[in-house]
């Protein structure tokens, strides 16, 4: 029979040795736990004691292997165009109410690749892109519907219709 100091310093026990060993198993008692035999009247670490050695030198289980993670990619070695040159470009010389639009969607991406969120910087890349496109594809047909009406007037003043 056994008492032991346990982890809060309260002497526990008696226990037998298999309740101990079972300890050990579970981790509630190491080779560093106070034990006192019976009729002994020193306290000594439980790995000095003979009938316990084998105990503490059974193999443990191998520690788990750790996967790494994949490498984070530097925000800094992404290289995404937020399309903010075009944007404005569109705004003032194309169509105002989609180039706001472009540009409100250009401003986002450096925001998006600061936060690490890299798949949406790149989403909200290509809906910058397509804003700018739709702005110059509006554009040009504002631009060729004033010039034929301009035309057409001109026309229409000199008296050819």
């Amino acid at each position: 029979m056994f008492k032991i100091i346990g982890g809060d310093m309260r002497e526990y026990g008696p226990v037998t040795a298999e309740s101990l060993r079972q300890w050990i198993a579970e981790g509630r008692a190491n080779a560093q736990t106070k034990v006192l035999a019976e009729g002994t009247t020193e306290w000594t670490p439980l790995g000095t004691l003979p009938e316990f050695a084998s105990a503490f030198s059974k193999p443990s289980a191998p520690p788990p292997i750790l996967t790494q993670p994949p490498p984070l990619v530097p925000v800094a070695a992404v290289n995404i165009s937020n399309y903010l040159v075009p944007a404005i470009f569109c705004t003032l010389c194309c169509c105002l109410p989609t180039g706001i639009v472009a540009l409100v969607y250009a401003a986002q991406v450096n925001t998006k690749l600061a936060a690490g969120d890299i798949a949406g910087a790149m989403a909200t890349a290509r809906s910058a892109q397509t804003w700018c496109w739709v702005s110059v594809g509006l554009g040009t047909l504002s631009c060729l519907g004033f010039s034929a009406f301009n035309f057409l007037g001109t026309m229409q003043g000199r008296g050819h219709w």
